[in-house]
């Protein structure tokens, strides 16, 4: 077996689990929703035919058991159970569990005998006599139902119904184009846009979709729920060139003869694995191959690529905008009109290379947001709790890396929120809430950075409770009790070690969780920022950069040295006069609009000394400030001189200097010299 067709196989089966954890949440809160487990069933049919094709044979029948039971849960002769839930469930971690063996190469030892056996127990019993008529289309045995040519699905059936109804007129019309228009799928689109100004189109023969592709002869067939007469209809529509033949007539729907019998599988063929998971390279099937037409096949629309290949080509990037800004710079030393055209189009061009580049790294925040339903589902019923969970913005990309570092702390928020933040139904009625908690996490996109609030509409963090702990613990003085603010209450939940909770459970008491969420979002060059009301709620948020491997930042120097500090991180930069600087309480401030902001000197902050050549600022010079954000409060570092913004390529550090306080990385800048970037994290510290 190659690697390639392994690695095919992991990357689409974690898809699979991914989208059927999804779905199972879905239809466990609504067993009507019948698009989510369609959308299971085929999911599991596909990685049935997958694993069994590249001989992982206790995958292949885990997934067979579960598509026999999905099956009869699409055909109406089982009801959507908890139970059901639960074991499906059982068997997606399982599948997850043997995927992982297969991640890490090794011989599978997972006992899956009493997934299967519980599997097929479910597949026996029998369904409970006389269905209740208000259980519901899952519950139901509900027949197929056919117009000539078209199969309408329950949604749609349940669209015609409420058309019906409301008082409007479904129609069935046959339209018929002439036999040589040249583009007959423009023409279907003429129709169709013309019929969904009129009324709602409720079914189509072929599918909406295949009209606009062309995929069908002359004739096609469109079912529409409208106010207006037949007449009218017919009128408008002949009225359309290249159209040969309308017929526009009242539409009735009757059961299909074979509505009682076994449904097929209508993914039997499209959902069979793809050649590219076949090592054979052909399509997975014992039969001989018949050649297909060439309108069969399809373009490549994308195609998977290692990420450490896309990081190696990040890194040459990184080289290439590095080169391309020492050129530059000397080109404009050299003043010859000729190669500053050019450097002008290498510059250009190389700043668009890199912004698709870019573009590569990134994907949508749902990467990961999507697999939560399934935890706060899962923590949700291990705490007896009723939760509903919210997530928006989800579309919004991140760079990769920056992905990966934030599943796990927002997998501690989610955690700390079930745990700690909502009460128990008995306890939210009591005080007048819904039963049901609220959890919601929403991601915004600001300039250059990107925020993830993680909200619940619990209890609140108790100041005091945290403050007796803390003092308890001898993390604070008993006197700074009653002094405690949002900002420090933050720091000591985020202390090593601090927890408030009276028991040890599976997920909270060990003192490991907000400590863990601080250390990995700073490290990610972020921020945690915290609000909270007693009965009201908590609320975090995140500060991420978009990105780590390029930044935007403020290039400064100070004495010899050149920084660059995050421009996601500064508010505004000023200069003041060296009186405007005051000494209160053994720290120097300044006063900006009324807002007094410590002030930091970046030489005796950073260690750097003074060049025996290197003159200092004159007594009576306006000094530059740099004034940065963080959980809400202000800082303003005072440099010698601003340079300028510039987009800078981020180095790691060396070992050991990574722990060097205020630094956070290295750039290499147009003239070849190496100018550190500033962790403004460790210097509030």
């Amino acid at each position: 077996m190659q690697d390639s067709y392994r690695e095919i196989f992991l990357s689409e089966s974690q898809e699979y689990l991914d989208n059927m954890n999804g779905c199972l949440v879905k239809l466990e809160e609504n067993p009507r929703d019948l698009n989510s487990l369609n959308e299971i069933f085929r999911c599991t049919h596909t990685m049935k035919g997958m694993s069994a094709t590249m001989g992982y044979d206790k995958i292949a029948q885990i997934s067979h058991q579960m598509e026999d039971l999905l099956d009869e849960l699409r055909g109406q002769k089982k009801a959507v159970t908890s139970n059901i839930i639960d074991t499906l469930f059982a068997g997606v971690d399982l599948l997850e569990q043997l995927l992982q063996e297969v991640r890490l190469n090794q011989e599978s030892k997972t006992d899956i005998s009493a997934c299967m056996e519980a599997l097929k127990n479910l597949l026996l019993e029998e369904p409970p006599p006389g269905p209740s008529e208000e259980a519901g289309p899952l519950t139901r045995k509900t027949p197929f139902i056919t117009l000539d040519e078209v199969e309408w699905t329950e949604v749609e059936l349940i669209k015609f119904k409420e058309a019906k109804e409301n008082g409007f007129n479904v129609f069935k019309i046959q339209i018929t184009l002439s036999e040589n228009c040249p583009m007959k799928e423009a023409r279907a689109f003429l129709v169709i846009t013309n019929l969904k100004r009129r009324g709602e189109i409720l079914a189509a023969a072929p599918s909406l979709e295949a009209l606009k592709e062309g995929r069908f002869d002359r004739s096609f067939l469109i079912v529409l729920a409208v106010k207006e007469k037949s007449e009218i209809l017919q009128q408008e529509l002949a009225g359309i060139s290249e159209v040969d033949d309308v017929k526009v007539s009242s539409a009735e729907i009757k059961p299909r003869a074979s509505s009682l019998s076994e449904p097929a599988h209508p993914q039997e063929t499209a959902s069979e694995p793809s050649a590219a998971a076949t090592p054979s390279g052909g399509t997975g099937s014992a039969g001989a191959q018949t050649e297909q037409p060439s309108s069969y096949l399809k373009k490549i629309q994308s195609i998977r690529i290692p990420v450490q290949r896309l990081d190696k080509i990040m890194n040459l990037m990184g080289e290439l905008a590095i080169s391309k800004i020492r050129l530059v710079q000397v080109v404009q030393s050299l003043k010859i009109q000729e190669l500053e055209e050019i450097s002008f189009t290498l510059d250009h061009l190389t700043s668009a290379l890199q912004n698709e580049i870019m573009q590569t790294r990134l994907l949508p925040v749902a990467y990961i947001l999507d697999n939560f339903t399934r935890v706060v589902r899962d923590l949700a019923r291990r705490k007896n709790k009723e939760i509903d969970l919210e997530i928006t913005g989800s579309e919004i990309e991140l760079d990769r890396v920056v992905l990966d570092g934030i599943g796990d702390p927002l997998i501690h928020l989610l955690r700390n929120a079930i745990d700690h933040g909502l009460e128990t139904p008995e306890e939210r009625k009591a005080k007048g809430k819904n039963p049901k908690g609220k959890i919601s996490i929403q991601v915004t996109r600001q300039k250059g950075h990107i925020s993830i609030e993680v909200a619940d509409d619990g209890r609140g963090v108790d100041f005091a409770a945290v403050g007796k702990k803390a003092v308890e613990k001898g993390l604070i003085p008993e006197q700074e009790v009653s002094h405690l603010d949002e900002k420090r209450v933050l720091e000591i939940l985020t202390m090593p070690g601090f927890s408030t909770a009276k028991e040890i459970t599976d997920t909270s008491g060990r003192g490991v969780g907000l400590d863990v969420v601080k250390v990995k979002i700073e490290s990610l060059g972020g921020r945690v920022d915290f609000e909270t009301k007693i009965g009201l709620g908590t609320k975090f948020l995140l500060t991420l950069p978009l990105t780590l491997a390029i930044i935007k930042a403020m290039l400064v120097k100070v004495r010899q040295e050149i920084l660059a500090v995050p421009l996601m991180n500064i508010r505004e930069t000023i200069k003041v006069r060296p009186e405007e600087i005051k000494m209160v309480q053994h720290f120097e401030v300044i006063n900006v609009r009324d807002e007094v902001i410590p002030v930091i000197r970046l030489e005796k902050e950073l260690g750097i000394s003074l060049n025996r050549t290197q003159e200092t600022t004159g007594i009576n010079e306006a000094i530059p400030l740099v004034i940065i954000e963080y959980e809400k409060k202000a800082l303003a570092l005072l440099v010698n001189q601003i340079i300028g913004e510039q987009d800078i390529v981020v180095k790691p550090l060396p070992s050991f200097v990574k722990k060097t306080k205020g630094i956070a990385g290295a750039t290499i800048l147009g003239d070849g010299r190496v100018a550190l970037i500033l962790d403004i994290m460790s210097l509030k510290n």
